[in-house]
């Protein structure tokens, strides 16, 4: 019940953004003007309308596709876990280490480097998700092929 809740929740979030995406733009491109209130039709908005009617749905479906499942690590995180990796595999006892415990006293007290790896990964789910929903708008037809070869 409650993730039924949940998911109708996140649906209709979803299509109140779009909704109000698409008179944005509509307001941009002056298909829609306010001081005297009128809408000019045109046929592309149809295709617009029921992209953005869809675009939740699919983006809830296929929650996989816009959320990255990994976390980022930088370039700096990679090289030291490597080199940690490295010291493991080669080590052989010392004067430092009780009983399959390693310790250097002259390494840093933590095992991350000072970066930005949370912040960026959070940056690469925003951007990956406004891509692909830009992706989806222009070409709805196509995710909607790909999705039906690739449960086939």
């Amino acid at each position: 019940m409650m993730k039924k809740l949940i998911l109708s929740l996140k649906i209709v979030s979803s299509f109140l953004l779009g909704a109000l995406c698409t008179v944005g733009i509509l307001l941009y491109l002056r298909d829609i003007t306010i001081d005297p209130l009128k809408y000019t039709f045109k046929i592309y908005h149809v295709y617009f309308c029921i992209t953005i009617l869809l675009l939740p749905i699919f983006r809830v479906t296929h929650e996989k596709w816009f959320n990255s499942s990994e976390e980022y690590v930088s370039p700096r995180g990679k090289a030291l876990q490597q080199h940690h990796d490295d010291i493991a595999n080669q080590y052989k006892g010392g004067r430092w280490s009780t009983k399959g415990v390693r310790v250097n006293p002259y390494e840093y007290t933590t095992p991350y480097t000072l970066s930005y790896d949370s912040s960026l990964d959070w940056i690469y789910t925003v951007a990956k998700k406004i891509c692909l929903s830009l992706l989806f708008i222009l070409a709805a037809p196509l995710f909607y092929l790909a999705e039906m070869f690739l449960k086939s």
